[in-house]
Order: structure tokens, then C-alpha cells, then sequence
């Protein structure tokens, strides 16, 4: 179900290093990640929805936003912490390209992570920022774990495509590999080393979200770190340990 809301301040600081700023345009998230903290820390936890059905658009973010920007210093905003910015119904409401250009007209500098090819559409807005950072998550190179765990996403060929046109536009971008779910880590490295020069990893943070999906799956090996340093390894060889964050 889709439903409205508004908000008084869009703005929340950032909890990632990459980032002083957050701006979520929606609550809930029609990715559906299976492991997403998002549905049990902030605000979708209180909204009693179904997680990757139920979003909340926060509407008038366009126009409180200019108000909020003008209380801050300045720094840099990521889009988004807490849902997909690029999620379906963002086709519908361009909510998330208003938020750009407004951003963007400020001379804001922006960070960017989705799963999402949808991204492409902006290409003309994204190629008008002065400071961009765009990440493309993609945490498998299995379709099979991707429609499992990610059945919202767009798909892993899909998004290595969203990654090579981004990078034609002259858009700086890299590959998110996180949190990193089963694949054939080798066969992820070279495929990324092939459009990116670095990648950042990171390890499944809540394993209890997925324990048994893993099991069903035969994957249960996956919920332990000794998996994660496996494959870090894996990419060390690929890409250099200087090339991984």
C-alpha cells in the first residue's frame, strides 16, 4: 500500500562517514531487502506496515526543504539511509529528482546508493552537480539469492549496465558490495574489476533477519563472518588491499 505524509525537518545528520546529512524520501521500501535494518531501526518501525509493501511518500519535502538547508552548514547529503531513494514508486513521484535539483542548485554535495537502475533517468540532473559520489550496491552475482533476498531490486545485470553507462555520463561511481551475501566471489571481482577500479565490502550486519531463509536455502555457512573474510580475501587478490575500503 502506498500512502502520504508530511514532515517538518527532511533533515537528519548521517550516521556513515561518508556523509554529514541524510534525506530519506520515503518510509518503507518497495526493495523488499530481506536483511535491512530499516525495518526495525527508524521510522517504518513505528508506521505497523509490512516491509517492501508498505511506503509512506513524504510529499512536502520539496517544499520545506530550502528552508531546512538554509539552518545548516554545510555538507554533504546521502540519499538515502533508511530506504531506496530510487524504489518504485519514485517512477510515479519524482520525488527524489526534485530533491536533486534543489540540492543540486545549492551546489550541495550529494551521495548516492541504490539498487536501482531507475537511477538512469538522471543522468541529465546527476551530470549538473559539482560533487557527486553515486554507489551502486550489488552483493551477489547469484540472480537466484538476488530475487531471495533482494526481490524488490533491479537485477545483478542490470545494475553492472547502470554502473558502466553512469560512469560513460562522467559520473564518479563505484560498486557497494555490502552486505555481502552468498555468491562466487571470484566470479563478482572480475566481473566488477572490469568497470570499477574500487569497491567497498561489508559484512552481514543482522544475520538473525535471514537465519532462516539461510537454512531453507542451505546457505546457514553464510551467516558467520568467516564468509565475509573469505570473500574480502578473494577481492584483496582481484583488486589490491589498496582498492578495497
Amino acid at each position: 500500500m502506498i500512502y502520504e505524509t508530511t514532515i517538518k525537518n527532511p533533515i537528519t545528520k548521517s550516521k556513515i562517514p561518508v556523509a554529514d546529512y541524510a534525506i530519506n524520501p520515503y518510509v518503507g521500501c518497495t526493495m523488499g531487502c530481506k536483511y535491512c535494518f530499516a525495518q526495525f531501526i527508524g521510522a517504518f518501525k513505528y508506521k505497523g506496515g509490512t516491509w517492501g509493501r508498505d511506503v509512506w511518500i513524504r510529499r512536502n519535502i520539496p517544499e520545506i526543504l530550502p528552508r531546512s538547508l538554509s539552518k545548516i552548514s554545510l555538507g554533504r547529503f546521502f540519499l538515502s539511509s533508511s530506504c531506496d531513494s530510487y524504489q518504485h514508486i519514485e517512477k510515479k513521484t519524482e520525488l527524489t529528482r526534485e530533491i536533486l535539483k534543489i540540492l543540486i542548485s545549492r551546489w550541495t554535495p550529494i551521495f548516492i546508493m541504490t539498487k536501482s537502475n531507475l537511477i538512469l533517468r538522471d543522468i541529465d540532473l546527476l551530470k549538473k552537480s559539482n560533487d557527486l559520489l553515486v554507489n551502486i550496491t550489488i552483493t551477489t552475482d547469484s540472480e537466484s539469492v538476488r530475487k531471495t533476498l533482494e526481490p524488490g531490486a533491479s537485477s545483478i545485470e542490470d545494475r553492472l549496465e547502470t554502473v558502466r553507462r553512469l560512469k560513460e555520463a562522467g559520473i564518479n561511481t563505484g560498486v557497494f558490495v555490502g552486505p555481502v551475501l552468498p555468491m562466487n566471489p571470484e566470479k563478482l571481482a572480475l566481473k566488477l574489476k572490469s568497470i570499477v577500479d574500487r569497491v567497498h565490502l561489508d559484512p552481514l550486519n543482522y544475520p538473525h533477519q535471514v537465519s532462516k531463509i539461510y537454512r531453507e536455502m542451505g546457505w546457514e555457512n553464510w551467516l558467520y563472518k568467516e564468509k565475509y573474510y573469505w570473500v574480502r580475501k578473494t577481492f584483496e587478490k582481484i583488486f589490491g588491499k589498496e582498492n578495497l575500503d
